[in-house]
């Protein structure tokens, strides 16, 4: 990691802009990782989810306005990265409050271990993400601290990479079209590749009244473990392909 790196004396560049290009170089893998974790474990804030390019966005902004603009005039690291940082964590802080909690929930209904422990370690994904602000303010520039607990995260989720392909036997057996009919299989396809879709915009899509979609998806539910199109919802993207691959 390049923020491992720099600052160095030897570096053929001033300190200032080092430190800039290591912070830079820190949130770019932060935001990509807080990108992996939400997409993967398919978690929201609350209700409403806010798009993760505006999450992006916000998040450079404040990047330059809390740190890069402060650290240039005061030419203190340790004060332009109290600023930044504390903000950081209070947004991380409350980002795991809706995660965490839907992933911690979410493993207390599953009844398969496989499930159980996809969940467990999206939990643990956070939680290194989340170490990242804390121990900076807590440690300061310490990188064995600071390192070790965020690797924690992709440890965590590494694991739970290796576990994919039992996951995906074991929820091919929770939903089978074996049972479905072949337009019950279409429809619950469509749902699994589309998500976000409302019930008038399927049935639209399918060209059938909203009545029959309700007769077709009472009889995929009890066909199948899933209970609602909120249970499609929340499963990951991982898993939705792999059943319907």
């Amino acid at each position: 990691m390049i923020e491992g790196l720099l600052p160095d004396k030897n570096f053929p560049i001033g300190i200032l802009p080092q430190n800039i290009i290591a912070w830079t170089v820190g949130i770019v893998v932060a935001y990509h990782f807080l990108v992996f974790l939400k997409t993967e474990y398919h978690v929201e804030f609350h209700k409403k989810d806010i798009p993760l390019n505006a999450i992006g966005m916000v998040a450079l902004l404040l990047f330059v306005l809390l740190f890069i603009l402060p650290y240039t005039i005061t030419k203190s690291i340790e004060q332009s990265r109290v600023f930044f940082v504390a903000f950081f964590l209070i947004a991380l802080f409350i980002a795991n409050l809706f995660f965490v909690r839907q992933l911690y929930y979410r493993m207390k209904k599953e009844k398969n271990m496989f499930l159980k422990t996809h969940s467990f370690n999206g939990i643990m994904g956070f939680a290194g993400l989340f170490s990242l602000p804390f121990t900076i303010l807590a440690f300061g520039d310490n990188q064995l601290i600071e390192q070790t607990a965020f690797s924690f995260g992709f440890f965590a989720v590494s694991i739970d990479y290796f576990f994919y392909y039992k996951r995906k036997e074991e929820f091919k057996k929770t939903v089978s079209f074996e049972s479905l009919t072949n337009r019950e299989g279409e429809i619950l396809k469509i749902m699994l590749e589309n998500p976000e879709l409302k019930y008038a915009q399927l049935s639209d899509m399918l060209n059938i009244s909203e009545k029959t979609l309700s007769t077709h998806l009472s009889n995929i539910y009890k066909k199948t473990d899933l209970n609602s199109k909120k249970d499609i919802e929340e499963l990951s993207e991982s898993f939705r392909r792999s059943v319907v691959a």
